[in-house]
């Protein structure tokens, strides 16, 4: 009975561990920054019921080469809009190519197992830039 006791103690504290939220790796300097982009951020906001803040808006390609799929959009998010003290960051996955003048829409989430977003409902957005992920390059 005791040994029944001990494998489950072992497993729950295991399950727990397994299940603890990693938080995405932002500025990867394996990633790739796709040059000529310029970000316009259209809205932030908390949403307290997800516990997670949103930021979304627009990026255009204003380089003469195409951006091909798949891209990401990434950005770093601040306790306050002056952007001193960073929460962390997040990417958005963006599934259409953008040739020269043409825009996307994206939307970014951030939420954390570490910080409570909910006490930063003025964050700031910064540090955007759009990346091919090294991750995508190896499949």
């Amino acid at each position: 009975m005791k040994s029944y006791i001990l494998v489950s103690v072992i497993f729950l504290v295991w399950l727990h561990l397994a299940c603890d939220e990693v938080e995405p790796v932002v500025d990867d300097p394996q990633d790739t920054v796709i040059p000529n982009l310029s970000f316009n951020v259209d809205t932030t906001y908390l949403d307290s019921g997800s516990n997670r803040l949103v930021a979304s808006g627009t990026v255009e390609n204003n380089g003469s080469n195409k951006v091909i799929s798949p891209w990401y959009v990434e950005a770093q998010f601040y306790t306050t809009k002056s952007g001193n003290t960073k929460l962390g960051g997040n990417y958005t996955h963006i599934g259409v190519p953008l040739s020269s003048g043409q825009s996307a829409f994206w939307t970014i989430y951030y939420s954390s197992s570490y910080v409570d977003v909910r006490n930063y409902p003025d964050f700031g957005i910064k540090d955007l830039r759009g990346i091919y992920k090294w991750k995508d390059v190896e499949q």
